[in-house]
C-alpha cells in the first residue's frame, strides 16, 4: 500500500485562522484512502510550515511519500505550486495530485505543477487517482449523490497533534440553490442540495464528543437550507442529550422560522455566522443576495432574542460602494450590537460570475493568486480608487474592534492586523506604486 501525504497550503491571511479548521476535502479523501489500507497523513501548512524556500528545507515526511495530494484554494495556489515544484526537484518519482476549487477552474495552470488534476468532487475517483499510475492529466470527479456512502472523517490523520482544531469540523450537506455573484459554491457543488441523513450526523457528533471536543463547527455553506431536515437534526441532538456548543453559517432567512430558532437555542447553538454582506441596499442587489436591510435587522434581533450570538460577515467593494460604506457598515454593526464581525474585500475568484464580469471589463489588475484572500484589492472598483478601498478594509477592522467592550476581541484584532501589516508591506507598497497619483 502507498504512503499518501495530503497538503493544505497556507495563505497570508485567514480570518478563520484562530480556529485552525482543516479542509473538509482532505479529511474525507484521506479517510477513504486510510480505510482502503493506505498510510495517510494530512499536513496543514498554516499550523506547521512544511517548506522554507530560503533554507531550501522541505519536511522530510513529504519526501518519503508515494503520492502527494494538494487541496488548492485560490489564495493558497501559489504556495501549493511552490511546494509541489520543490517536491519534484527533490523526489521526482512522487506522484503529485491537485484538486480543490482553484485546481477545478484553473486546471491547465495547476497541471504545470502536477501529474494529475482532479476537477470537482474527489470521493468517487480518489482511489483510482492514487492507485492507478497511468491516470494523469485532467480528470473530472463525479458528483457524490449519497453523502452517507463514505466514512466519517478520521481526525487522527492530521499530523500536528499538539495543535488540533479548536472546533470539531462537521459537514452535513453540499450545494447551494442561491447564486451570489462572488461565490463559487453553486458552480462547484451545484445548485441542487445534497444532505446526509440526520442519524448519520448524530453518530458523528457523538464521536466528536467522545474525542474530547467541546465545540462543533458545521461547515455547511447554509446550515438551514432545508429547515425541516435541520429541525430533525436539532431534535435528535436534544433528545439524545448531546450537550455540546456549536456554530454554523446561514442566511438571514432563518429568522423567519420561530420554531427553528427555538430548537437551535435548545440544542446549544452558541454563535451563528451570517452572510449579511452589506448594509448598502444597492450592493445587496448587485451581489444577488435576495435579502434586504430589514431582513438583516430582523435576523440579528431574532437570534439575540433566542440567546444566540451573531457573527456578521461583510464584503466591501461592490460597484455601489463608496467611501462612506465602510463607516456606515461599522456604525450599523454597533447599533445592532452584533458580537463579532469580519470584513472582506470583494475578490473575483475563478469560477465565480464576478470573475467573468470583471475579466470581461478589463478591471482585474493582478492574477497574483496569493492576494485573492479577501484582504487585498485586486481589481479597479467603480466609486473608489484601489488604495481607498484597501484603506477602508483596514478601517473597518480597526474601528469595529476599537469600540468593542470585549478586551479579548480587541487584543486579537490588533494582533491579527499587526501581523497582516507586517506580512503585507511589499503588497501595499506595490499597490501604492501601481496607483500613485
Amino acid at each position: 500500500m502507498a504512503k499518501i501525504a495530503f497538503i493544505e497550503p497556507s495563505c497570508s491571511f485567514n480570518s478563520y485562522g484562530y480556529y485552525r479548521l482543516p479542509l473538509m476535502g482532505t479529511m474525507c479523501l484521506g479517510t477513504i484512502l486510510k480505510e482502503a489500507g493506505h498510510e495517510v497523513e494530512v499536513f496543514r501548512d498554516s499550523v506547521q510550515s512544511i517548506y522554507d524556500k530560503s533554507k531550501d528545507w522541505l519536511h522530510e515526511a513529504i519526501t518519503k511519500a508515494d503520492v502527494v495530494a494538494f487541496s488548492l484554494m485560490t489564495s493558497t495556489a501559489e504556495r501549493g505550486y511552490l511546494i509541489a515544484d520543490a517536491i519534484r526537484k527533490v523526489a521526482p518519482k512522487i506522484k503529485i495530485i491537485m484538486g480543490g476549487p482553484h485546481a477545478t477552474y484553473m486546471s491547465e495552470e495547476a497541471l504545470d505543477h502536477a501529474d494529475l488534476v482532479v476537477q470537482g468532487e474527489g470521493e468517487e475517483i480518489i482511489l483510482d487517482a492514487v492507485e492507478n499510475e497511468n491516470l494523469t492529466g485532467i480528470v473530472q470527479g463525479p458528483q457524490v449523490n449519497d453523502l452517507d456512502k463514505y466514512p466519517i472523517p478520521d481526525i487522527s490523520i492530521l499530523t500536528e497533534k499538539k495543535r488540533p482544531p479548536r472546533f470539531a469540523p462537521i459537514s452535513t450537506s453540499r450545494g447551494c440553490p442561491y447564486d451570489c455573484v462572488f461565490c463559487t459554491v453553486s458552480s462547484t457543488f451545484g445548485r441542487k442540495c445534497r444532505f446526509r441523513e440526520p442519524d448519520n450526523v448524530l453518530e458523528e457528533i457523538k464521536m466528536r464528543i467522545s474525542e474530547g471536543f467541546k465545540h462543533l463547527f458545521f461547515y455547511d455553506d447554509n446550515f438551514a437550507i432545508n429547515r425541516e431536515r435541520t429541525k430533525e437534526l436539532l431534535r435528535g441532538m436534544i433528545s439524545k442529550g448531546l450537550k455540546i456548543a456549536w456554530t454554523a453559517e446561514s442566511r438571514t432567512d432563518i429568522a423567519k422560522d420561530k420554531e427553528l430558532l427555538e430548537l437551535m437555542s435548545k440544542a446549544n447553538c452558541n454563535t451563528m455566522f451570517i452572510g449579511f454582506e452589506s448594509v448598502n441596499p444597492e450592493s445587496l442587489a448587485a451581489y444577488n443576495k435576495k435579502q434586504d436591510l430589514d431582513d438583516i435587522k430582523n435576523c440579528i434581533k431574532s437570534l439575540h432574542d433566542n440567546g444566540i450570538r451573531v457573527h456578521g460577515m461583510f464584503v466591501l467593494g461592490s460597484d455601489a460602494d463608496d467611501n462612506n460604506t465602510a463607516k456606515d457598515t461599522v456604525k450599523f454593526c454597533h447599533e445592532m450590537k452584533i458580537e463579532s464581525a469580519q470584513f472582506a474585500l470583494l475578490h473575483p475568484l475563478p469560477g465565480s460570475r464576478l470573475y467573468d464580469i470583471l475579466e470581461s471589463q478589463g478591471r482585474i489588475f493582478t492574477k497574483k493568486w496569493s492576494l485573492y484572500d479577501g484582504s487585498h484589492v485586486v481589481f479597479n472598483p467603480l466609486k473608489m480608487t484601489p488604495l481607498e478601498l484597501q484603506d477602508k478594509f483596514m478601517y473597518s477592522w480597526k474601528k469595529f474592534y476599537s469600540l468593542m467592550k470585549n478586551p479579548f476581541y480587541f487584543a486579537v484584532s490588533r494582533y491579527v492586523l499587526s501581523n497582516w501589516a507586517k506580512a503585507n508591506q511589499t503588497a501595499i507598497a506595490d499597490l501604492k506604486a501601481r496607483f500613485k497619483k
